[in-house]
């Protein structure tokens, strides 16, 4: 376990790099934000998002089954077991910490200051009237692009942690934690990559703050090294 420490220890600092760089600069989001950009980090954001991070995880555990060393039906069946308890395990831990912290999107934040209404009775309301609230404030805006109204429209809980960070994050630790990042370096530098990107996004597009994105990390982190460790326990990686 400690090798696997080592080894992801790296790239959690690589993913700690923006939020904390966000938060020593003190960088808050504005629209000014959105530029021509911007889209093509929506789409890379979706696909972390329901219902397409559906079909991401299905062709990430196709990859995860192509990948392993010895497949039998035992170990392929123990590691679509483990891949589905992170996943579905991180989402839940996720969802019960932000009912916990109820934190404000900042989009929602600057909603409430740009049309004047207090941000805790918006999230008092169902999420039917959430999204009917943003549809209605937008609906002739020239500040706010239509895939961002509609994108923020499906997305009204809490921000702490972000979900889709956890998502990301999680799939590049369990790539290098189970694989290594040397013997599979394509595929691992990928992920890593796409995962930063998913980062940046949630940061661009309005939808979480620097230490929503530093607690999905960490917790991506320690869900990948309980992952390792079952993995090694039940001999799925050689290592």
């Amino acid at each position: 376990m400690g090798l696997v420490i080592k080894k992801t220890i790296a790239v959690l600092i690589i993913f700690l790099i923006i939020p904390l760089s966000v938060t020593a600069v003190n960088w808050q989001w504005q629209p000014t934000s959105i530029n021509s950009t911007s889209k093509y980090f929506f789409w890379l954001t979706e696909t972390a998002s329901f219902p397409w991070a559906i079909i991401t995880s299905g062709l990430l555990f196709l990859l995860f089954c192509l990948l392993l060393a010895n497949k039998t039906k035992k170990t392929i069946s123990l590691l679509l077991l483990i891949l589905f308890s992170a996943m579905l395990g991180g989402q839940i831990i996720k969802s019960l910490i932000k009912q916990q912290t109820a934190e404000s999107r900042p989009y929602v934040l600057w909603l409430a200051k740009e049309y004047h209404f207090n941000d805790k009775q918006f999230y008092s309301q169902t999420r039917a009237e959430r999204k009917a609230t943003i549809e209605q404030l937008l609906a002739n805006s020239n500040t706010i692009p239509t895939w961002l109204a509609q994108h923020w429209q499906n997305e009204t809980g809490y921000a702490f942690p972000s979900g889709h960070t956890l998502f990301a994050t999680t799939w590049a630790f369990l790539a290098i934690a189970l694989f290594g990042f040397r013997r599979q370096l394509i595929i691992t530098v990928t992920m890593v990559i796409w995962a930063l990107f998913i980062e940046t996004s949630r940061l661009l597009l309005g939808m979480h703050t620097a230490y929503d994105l530093i607690l999905g990390i960490v917790l991506a982190w320690g869900i990948s090294l309980i992952c390792c460790f079952y993995a090694k326990k039940w001999h799925i990686v050689v290592r």
